[in-house]
């Protein structure tokens, strides 16, 4: 890598040559301005330092003259904090004054107005002691002497400042005439950089360019489908001259470089029309699935049903067991319906209603069923048979083998994204590990464990997730189980139809 970098020859060689020139000349001024004003800003900034700080001095001394008049008349709280804050910054110029190793005479003034600022404190600390004790001659006598020591230091910083004036004034005299001679120089020289910076760039762009632009006008020939340019004769010796016999070979091979690529989209179209017929398969393949998950409908609930309702007939009357076989028969007519057909959300509550009479018929107090439905959502599609496999394993699972009276509850939520169907039972509930598992169902596992709700609870996440087009199960589903307090299960019906709707 370092090799190639070092290597100058050909267009590198001219264009590393022509940037060097133009930056040595460009970094020159720059340099030569750069040092010129920081020299200039550096004066001006000594002399303007000196100015700042007096008047803040000043200012600060007339603080603190002020702060002390308004407590020592009406005893000012905040004053008072005021001048204490002055106090001790005025202590600490003061020392700072007074070490000044400086002899000469703006020097000893300076010293002068420190030893004058150690005075002016003294009186005033004491002027507000005495208004403390309530001694009113004393602190009267101790602010005049401070408003006198204040008038002093006013009076000697008012002469440095006029003294710093003259100096300055002639410091400031002496840059300008240094920065006319500056001006004229860097003018000068940056007049003569881009005089030469102009000539160098428009020498080297054409060198440059013009091989560049015979190449692209054969190239764009070509790009219309003119084959027969003329071969290019470029004799720069360097990498130009080499494009350039590379161009005239490429232009002799293009042809059959296009008889390749015309062949290579006769076998892409074909790979485009076997794959389409693969999806078509895999279609086909996913709706057999569907119908096969469909047609699992656990057998056992329907022979229990059938005996209660011919152990009911004989018990009862007429009336309640012609209920009862109405129901069971409803049930069976929807659950042998064409599955391969959605239906509305209206439709699946009516049957979950259904399985809940025949549910509570058959075990009487032993189940509580509670139904809340929000009716803007009952006109949704999607698969059949989904809300009943939720109540049954709710049951068998959850309540069945409690010893107390449980509650099962139905409630549909109409959510901005999607429809929320829960199933809220009271009854064992699960762990954590059970829940992971029945999540496990994905869109290329159809095992079943019947110890987990069997066929029910995995066969509806199954077939949601086929009907919705969804890879994950969580897409679809949630389940919130905790042992022995219960377990909510709540479908995810999308507001947009399902694949086959």
């Amino acid at each position: 890598m370092m090799k190639e970098l070092l290597n100058f020859t050909g267009i590198r060689k001219k264009l590393i040559v022509y940037y060097l020139v133009v930056t040595l000349l460009m970094g020159m001024t720059s340099i030569y301005s750069y040092y010129t004003a920081r020299s200039v800003t550096a004066k001006f900034n000594d002399i303007f330092v000196g100015y700042v700080y007096l008047n803040n001095l000043y200012a600060d001394v007339s603080s603190l003259e002020i702060n002390v008049e308004k407590y020592l008349s009406n005893k000012s709280s905040e004053a008072l904090l005021d001048y204490y804050m002055l106090n001790n910054k005025l202590q600490t110029q003061a020392d700072e004054l007074i070490g000044n190793l400086s002899y000469d005479s703006n020097s000893l003034m300076i010293k002068d107005i420190g030893n004058m600022i150690k005075a002016l404190l003294k009186e005033t600390d004491a002027a507000i002691n005495a208004k403390r004790g309530r001694m009113s001659s004393e602190y009267l006598a101790r602010f005049t002497e401070s408003h006198k020591i204040a008038g002093f230091i006013k009076l000697y910083i008012n002469e440095l400042l006029y003294n710093k004036l003259q100096e300055g004034s002639k410091e400031y005299y002496s840059i300008k005439g240094k920065m006319a001679v500056v001006s004229y120089v860097n003018l000068i020289i940056i007049i003569s950089s881009i005089i030469f910076s102009i000539v160098l760039a428009m020498y080297f762009t054409y060198k440059i360019t013009r091989p560049i632009v015979e190449l692209s006008v054969s190239a764009g020939k070509i790009s219309q489908g003119n084959f027969d340019v003329e071969p290019i004769k470029i004799e720069t010796n360097d990498e130009l001259s080499i494009l350039a016999k590379a161009f005239n070979e490429m232009t002799v091979s293009i042809k059959c470089y296009i008889d390749t690529l015309k062949h290579q989209a006769e076998v892409e179209a074909r790979l485009k029309e076997q794959e389409m017929q693969n999806l078509r398969m895999k279609s086909i393949l996913k709706d057999a699935e569907l119908k096969s998950l469909q047609s699992q409908i656990n057998p056992h609930f329907l022979f229990n049903t059938l005996n209660a309702a011919s152990q009911l007939a004989i018990m009862e009357g007429a009336d309640r067991s012609s209920t009862f076989i109405e129901k069971v028969a409803n049930l069976f007519r929807y659950n042998l319906r064409g599955l391969d057909k959605p239906v509305t959300l209206k439709e699946e509550i009516e049957n979950a209603k259904t399985y809940m009479y025949i549910l509570k018929t058959r075990f009487g107090d032993k189940v509580e069923f509670l139904v809340d439905v929000d009716e803007k959502a009952l006109d949704i599609e999607m698969p059949c048979t989904i809300i009943q496999p939720l109540l049954e394993n709710a049951f068998i699972h959850g309540i069945e083998n409690l010893e107390r009276i449980g509650t099962i509850e139905l409630k549909v939520m109409m959510n901005t994204e999607f429809i929320a169907v829960e199933v809220r039972d009271d009854g064992l509930g699960m762990d954590e590990q059970t829940i992971k598992t029945i999540l496990s169902v994905s869109e290329h596992n159809s095992t079943f464990d019947d110890r987990l709700g069997g066929i029910g609870l995995q066969n509806v996440i199954r077939r949601m997730m086929l009907f919705y087009n969804k890879y994950n199960a969580e897409d679809v589903i949630e389940v919130i189980s905790k042992k022995d307090y219960g377990t909510k299960v709540m479908l995810k019906v999308p507001i947009a139809k399902g694949v086959y709707t």
